[in-house]
């Protein structure tokens, strides 16, 4: 089954996701981390599809959505509610979520209660900024991150670059191949391009470090299941047993957490068949009653 580009006007932006599946199921939104795109949702989305109208969006700033030059959470909240009222579904649409993607539907949420539905959040941070890194640390980083290499000769040749990185190797092949692929675009001489501007993947790094997530989780709306990998190895990850989950747990009325028997940060790109056993699982539940 292959997606179609769909593009929808909202909060005063152009939003591009991939359409799976039969418009007349149950609508199911899928969210990406900061710096990736719709695509690496493909491995779930495609068996979703067999039950949900699955629309994995890009997310402002990346992949084929406008990039009008503002970027915060607020922003990206205010996307996904002006998109929820633009389609216009005849019940709150479930969703997925990955990292940013999963706090944006938080904030979402937050912002105009029950807009969403059921949702999976894959690794999101739900306590405040982690300080993880003193301020020459997060300006190195911020500096690594606008500096990285934009434009490589060719897909291929990025993807042989990023395979063996520490933050890719990991990855199934297929998900490495989704993220090239879908976060690139191909230029004139055959050159491939990042869709994310390194400037603007750098901005939403230093706003999650800022941000503290507390405000939006008082009395938050919807149901939620936490799925956190069993590694908890990245630094702006969800920090386990920790009192901000707890925090979590009680504002979101009837909120579950899920630890998986192994994956990173990035479970959903190491072990994409367990993050859809767990999402499966979720999601149906709700959906049948």
């Amino acid at each position: 089954m292959e997606p179609e580009s769909k593009f929808v006007e909202a909060n005063g932006i152009t939003l591009h996701g991939l359409s799976w599946g039969n418009p007349d199921n149950p609508l199911l939104l899928m969210t990406h981390g900061i710096g990736l795109c719709a695509q690496v949702w493909n491995p779930l989305a495609q068996d979703l599809a067999r039950d949900y109208h699955v629309l994995s969006l890009d997310l402002r700033g990346h992949g084929d959505t406008d990039k009008p030059g503002e970027y915060t959470f607020d922003q990206m909240a205010q996307d996904l509610v002006g998109l929820v009222q633009a389609l216009n579904p005849p019940q709150p649409p479930y969703a997925v979520g990955h990292s940013a993607g999963g706090m944006t539907i938080i904030i979402a949420n937050s912002m105009v209660p029950g807009i969403i539905g059921p949702t999976v959040l894959v690794d999101t941070r739900v306590g405040p900024a982690l300080e993880v890194y003193d301020p020459a640390e997060r300006e190195e980083r911020m500096n690594r991150t606008r500096n990285k290499r934009a434009v490589w000769e060719s897909r291929e040749v990025m993807y042989d670059a990023y395979r063996n990185r520490r933050v890719f190797s990991t990855w199934t092949d297929s998900a490495v191949r989704d993220y090239i692929y879908g976060g690139t675009r191909l230029l004139a001489d055959g050159r491939a391009e990042l869709k994310c501007p390194t400037d603007v993947e750098a901005i939403y790094y230093e706003a999650r470090h800022s941000l503290n997530p507390t405000p939006y989780l008082k009395d938050l709306a919807g149901q939620y299941l936490l799925l956190l990998g069993d590694t908890g190895n990245y630094p702006d990850a969800a920090a386990r047993d920790s009192e901000e989950i707890k925090y979590f747990l009680r504002e979101a009325k009837g909120a579950q957490l899920e630890t998986l028997p192994k994956g990173s940060h990035f479970v959903a790109m190491e072990y994409p068949d367990l993050v859809l056993g767990a999402v499966r699982q979720y999601l149906d539940g709700h959906r049948l009653g």
